[in-house]
């Protein structure tokens, strides 16, 4: 018996939940925020490519910000 692996192309954001293990509130962030990219058909859900979930859960195009040392200030 040979079993048929189909991959999704794209992902409505209530299926990421489930999938990621990420919650809904966070996924509607991240796209509020314009973290991961999406895109929204006219009249249509949310909707995110697999192509760039992977790059954003891989961290891929992640922005890099600069550590700041914290300084004790001795009197």
């Amino acid at each position: 018996m040979s079993k048929t692996v189909t991959q999704k192309l794209s992902w409505r954001l209530g299926e990421l939940p489930p999938a990621t293990g990420l919650s809904l509130p966070f996924w509607r962030k991240m796209v509020l925020e314009k973290k991961i990219k999406s895109r929204k058909p006219s009249g249509g859900a949310i909707i995110i490519l697999d192509e760039d979930l992977r790059a954003f859960l891989s961290g891929e195009g992640k922005e890099e910000t600069p550590v700041q040392e914290e300084f004790a200030t001795t009197a």
